[in-house]
């Protein structure tokens, strides 16, 4: 896949390799075209009748006819445009040619004469003053001159030897370079990756400094090819990469110090060469990166076709304002897709890359030539208003529109203006934070990336993310969240968290962080554990005591209960096994000389069942329980399910490998909505947790898969212990306490949690379909003035905004359960 050979080590070896040879050869390129420079200057000024002092400084003495510090020579593009005079002319005065045309004289040699053909050139001598006396003798035999065919001829050669420099040295690094495909061509170019929910609609654009969208040349209209080929590149059909007319004129100047910077010779091809393979030295306009340039695009015109370099030129084009492409660029300051430029709006995109900045269509503040648009809170910048014209002269001098159609596009820059952004929108920056570095952390482990090559890929590599996310459930969350009537009072404001995942595949459909929140790369509280409280009781004690039953009873051997003196006959009331009928007396318990642990209301009921306690949310019932399961297996059961943040190190104190984190939820660190949710998914799923997902797939630009999401099962329970708790659970909220959580047609199960001063408030739930956790809470622990009712009653609101929450059907009776005296058991734990 090239994905996986781009980023290979050999192959980033190689590119650096490449480099290192560009760089050696172009500064020996440079070394030698200025020494060919010398020469043609040295040319130019003989020819100009510039002499040197013969001082130490080596100081230069004007010609006659300028002052001192002018430059008499003539400059090396005046002097090539000038090459056309042949020897055969008689004087510079006569026509050159037999069409009877007057031949061009190149400025600052006015005053040379060439001999006829036939005569000795240095018999010629020039009078520029009439004193009968030739220029430069003053007594005695006249001084001869070099001949100007001469000068000329040296000047052709030097020039001769410069192209030959340059094209070899260009043509042996294009055959060093090799192929140059598509795919490198965007490899240095930042190109934004797109962020799509799970019905393929775009949800976000990630990026760092250029948000750049490509698009394919088929959409592009002709007018606005035609019109950046206009203004940019007319030879752009006919030349290979190079426009060696004007690229000579320009290096020879620079070479003859008759121009401090070399510009205005690239192609549209070099330009992409620039873009593409040089963009940390684009802004420099020397010699040795114009050689690199050169070779670059040698390469691509060997490699691509005219409209693939197209294609890449208008999708990497900086257009200003922020517009990095043409499709960014049509968007940004007309509102419209770039297949629905007027002939208008492309003259006007064509006019910016000459200086995007400065002529950018669209300010934030007040400037020269800047026109106020209320409507949209920016002014129009008209700075370009000549160069838009100018774009539709040579449209219509190159005959690729009529005049009149030129005229009629010569509109006020405020009648095209529509300015339309995508403003980052903070209702999915929970979500797309999290799926960014799932898929950052998926790259560095297929790709073996680091973290900054992995975050650089997705924000310049032009990916397009494929997410779960479900924006219906997500709006949701998000305006039940920002009304206050939903939460209790406390001394700082509740926030909440939720996330809300598929049953069968773990997808995550929504999760959201905070409320009354705004920006990128906030403290989410659905990936941030709290302690769960009373939600965690499914998970470490009741699921946990059915299936290690299970597991005793499938091995023919009785449950090992232990007698922790608690009850009279304590051991006798439980039965063979632990089991939603099994009988568990609520009363004191006493540890350490103290009365723990409390019920809420600080009451105790005496006997109840597996099922009843749990409906009622017993906690000293759920104390005794877990003591049968044993700490161990409980904090196996929690592994199993997913809770990454168990403190389950032995050695380290504090820990959670005691009564009051396993069976209260009092963990060192607590657990995560995420987790949460993904954790009680199992039960409705056949006993199977799901790793969960964000994402499905991710691809490049180009559509070439780059990863699939790979998900992790985990079998935690037998099928009929989930079908079990699953039916204990739902009689939580037809029954229980979490009777807030109910939903006209479905059958919610679930449970609450609540912890010491009321500092957190679960409730953690499901229907047949989806999953969800609810939590809510302060940032710093401040009692609020409900009960986790609220958090069963917000999260009922929530889910029953679902279009399809009241579809789908739980998993069937299995096999392996009986019905016995108004209660499920697995087969083999049933009671005599």
């Amino acid at each position: 896949m090239i994905f996986k050979t781009r980023y290979s080590e050999e192959v980033i070896n190689k590119d650096n390799i490449e480099k290192e040879n560009i760089d050696k050869l172009a500064e020996d390129a440079v070394s030698a075209l200025k020494e060919a420079g010398h020469e043609i200057s040295a040319a130019l000024d003989e020819a100009a009748g510039v002499t040197v002092a013969p001082d130490s400084e080596g100081a230069t003495v004007a010609p006659a006819g300028k002052e001192n510090g002018q430059d008499a020579s003539p400059t090396p593009a005046e002097s090539i445009e000038n090459l056309t005079a042949t020897s055969e002319k008689a004087s510079v005065n006569e026509p050159a040619s037999s069409d009877g045309e007057d031949a061009e004289v190149a400025p600052g040699v006015e005053n040379f004469a060439v001999a006829p053909a036939g005569e000795d050139a240095a018999s010629v001598q020039v009078d520029s003053d009439a004193d009968g006396v030739p220029d430069g003798e003053t007594t005695g035999k006249a001084k001869k001159r070099r001949p100007l065919v001469k000068v000329l001829t040296g000047i052709l050669c030097a020039c001769l030897v410069a192209a030959v420099i340059v094209l070899g040295y260009a043509a042996y690094l294009a055959v060093k370079l090799g192929r140059v495909d598509t795919e490198n061509i965007y490899k240095n170019i930042e190109m934004s990756s797109y962020l799509y929910d799970s019905n393929g609609e775009e949800i976000d654009r990630l990026y760092y400094t250029e948000d750049r969208e490509s698009v394919a040349i088929g959409e592009v209209p002709d007018h606005t090819k035609n019109a950046f080929i206009a203004i940019e590149d007319k030879t752009f059909y006919k030349h290979h990469g190079l426009n060696l007319v004007r690229m000579f004129g320009a290096v020879l100047q620079k070479l003859s110090g008759h121009a401090d910077e070399i510009s205005g010779t690239s192609t549209i091809t070099q330009q992409l060469a620039r873009n593409a393979f040089l963009p940390e030295s684009k802004s420099q306009r020397t010699l040795k990166r114009k050689f690199k340039e050169i070779v670059y695009a040698l390469k691509i015109e060997a490699d691509l076709s005219k409209d693939e370099i197209l294609d890449a030129y208008l999708n990497t084009i900086y257009l200003g304002y922020g517009c990095y492409g043409i499709k960014s660029a049509a968007y940004t300051y007309f509102g419209k897709d770039v297949s629905k430029l007027t002939l208008a709006e492309s003259a006007a995109l064509a006019a910016l890359p000459q200086a995007p900045d400065t002529y950018a269509l669209l300010r934030d503040t007040k400037g020269e030539a800047t026109k106020y648009l209320k409507k949209y809170d920016l002014y129009a910048n008209d700075l370009s208003k000549d160069r838009r014209d100018q774009v539709l002269d040579l449209m219509v001098e190159q005959g690729y529109i009529e005049p009149e159609e030129a005229e009629k596009a010569k509109v006020k820059i405020t009648k095209l203006l529509k300015p339309h952004f995508e403003r980052k929108s903070s209702e999915f920056t929970y979500f797309t934070d999290f799926v960014t570095q799932e898929v950052e952390n998926d790259l560095m482990e297929e790709y073996s990336m680091s973290a900054e090559e992995a975050e650089q890929l997705i924000h310049t590599g032009g990916l397009r993310i494929y997410s779960t996310l479900d924006q219906d459930i997500q709006r949701a969350i998000l305006d039940e969240f920002s009304n206050d009537n939903n939460f209790p009072y406390a001394e700082e404001e509740p926030q909440a968290a939720m996330v809300v995942t598929e049953v069968d595949t773990g997808n995550i459909l929504a999760m959201v962080g905070g409320r009354n929140t705004s920006g990128q790369k906030l403290f989410n509280r659905a990936t941030n554990p709290r302690q769960p409280g009373s939600s965690i009781k499914p998970l470490s004690v009741y699921s946990a005591a059915l299936q290690k039953s299970f597991e005793y009873a499938e091995k023919g051997e009785p449950f090992p209960f232990r007698d922790y003196g608690f009850d009279y006959n304590e051991t006798e009331l439980w039965g063979e096994y632990l089991t939603a009928g099994s009988r568990v007396n609520d009363n004191k318990m006493v540890f350490n000389d103290e009365v723990w642990p409390m019920n809420y209301g600080k009451s105790f009921s005496g006997y109840n069942t597996f099922r009843s306690a749990l409906q009622r949310s017993i906690n000293t019932c759920a104390v005794k329980i877990m003591l049968q399961v044993g700490a161990d297996y409980s904090m196996e059961m929690l592994r199993k399910y997913g809770i990454s943040t168990l403190q389950d190190d032995a050695s380290t104190l504090p820990n959670d490998d005691n009564p009051a984190a396993l069976s209260l939820g009092a963990m060192v660190y607590g657990a995560t909505p995420l987790d949460m949710a993904l954790a009680y998914a199992t039960f409705p799923n056949g006993g199977i947790r799901n790793s969960g997902a964000s994402y499905t797939t991710v691809t490049d630009a180009e559509g070439k898969t780059v990863l699939i999401k790979k998900k992790e099962t985990t079998k935690v329970l037998d099928e009929g212990v989930a079908f079990i708790m699953t039916d204990v659970l739902k009689s939580v909220v037809s029954r229980g306490i979490a009777y807030n959580a109910s939903i006209y047609g479905t059958q919610v199960g679930g449970k609450t949690g609540t912890t010491n001063d009321d500092y957190d408030y679960w409730f953690v739930g499901f229907t047949p379909n989806y999953s969800a956790a609810l939590w809510m809470g302060t940032d710093h622990n401040k009692e609020m003035s409900w009960t986790s009712s609220s958090a069963a009653l917000l999260w009922s609101r929530i889910m029953e905004q679902i279009p399809d929450i009241t579809e789908g059907e739980y998993p069937p009776q299995p096999d392996d359960v009986v019905y016995v005296g108004g209660e499920y058991y697995t087969k083999g734990t049933e009671p005599y």
